[in-house]
């Protein structure tokens, strides 16, 4: 590091880890600091669920493809998570493609790929020595308090705003299919005989259609009202607001729902004027 620039060519080099002084707001930390016990589930243990690792499969899969079209030499994930090893869908990307990862959490400080410890917002105001080809935002927009100035501050630390998200929607259809399907599919697979399995199918309907519709209907009027669903994140997209925001900050290329699941991926270019 020159002064105040940061030596992101150095960085991305030889690895290593940049330390950025903390921010962030409160409510940011108390929503930060809740997903600890979930990350270190998953990210540090590598305890994901099969379904999970398909959709990363698929992801890197899409990653990999948009850094081809785009010819990027480099690409920095915003919101890589607590694991000191890369995250699945960064695993076998092509070694053309320098991957470095950003987290605010300083759980795993020291990383085995080029890493930046602290936030997006922290790293945006400041002077660097080279910019990124391209950045990610890997199931983390829904975690920044402004999703679109996080979208504006993710094309001022790439040379050309080349943007990719992959993201969970909440509409109240699609997370109602997805739950219907898994419960169908285990009464199939715990019930084979013909009779066993149109009882449960039967006791199915009749304990659980009302319960679905009940939740669906609290899901919806939170949505409409803005409050959250959970303690964990500060958006919930819906696949509509989700278009928007992408089309308002910029042009989307590519915007593919992931089959069987309430998973998008989306490839933008984030516009100038959001800068």
């Amino acid at each position: 590091m020159t002064g105040s620039q940061l030596d992101i060519a150095g960085l991305l080099n030889t690895g290593g880890t940049l330390h950025l002084e903390a921010g962030g707001s409160e409510d940011w930390r108390k929503i930060t600091e809740a997903s600890l016990d979930e990350y270190r589930s998953h990210h540090a243990a590598d305890g994901y669920e099969p379904h999970m690792l398909e959709i990363m499969a698929m992801f890197e899969g899409f990653l990999a493809k948009w850094a081809g079209i785009w010819e990027a030499e480099s690409v920095l994930d915003l919101g890589c998570g607590i694991g000191g090893s890369r995250p699945p869908y960064a695993r076998n990307l092509p070694k053309s493609l320098v991957y470095a990862g950003l987290d605010p959490l300083n759980e795993t400080p020291e990383r085995e790929y080029p890493f930046v410890r602290g936030r997006l917002e922290d790293l945006a105001d400041k002077e660097l020595n080279k910019k990124f080809d391209m950045a990610v935002f890997a199931t983390s927009l829904d975690h920044f308090e402004d999703a679109r100035n996080a979208l504006a501050l993710a094309a001022k630390v790439t040379g050309k705003g080349r943007v990719l998200v992959w993201c969970g929607l909440h509409d109240s259809p699609l997370i109602a299919r997805i739950n219907i399907a898994n419960w169908i599919d285990r009464l199939c697979r715990d019930n084979r005989a013909f009779f066993s399995r149109s009882l449960a199918f039967l006791t199915y309907a009749l304990l659980t259609w009302p319960r679905v519709a009940m939740a669906l209907s609290r899901r919806e009027k939170k949505l409409a009202a803005g409050r959250p669903l959970d303690k964990l994140h500060f958006h919930y997209f819906t696949e509509q607001k989700l278009r928007a925001l992408l089309e308002d900050v910029g042009q989307v290329h590519e915007f593919s729902r992931c089959p069987g699941s309430n998973a998008v991926f989306a490839a933008i270019t984030v516009s100038p004027k959001t800068e």
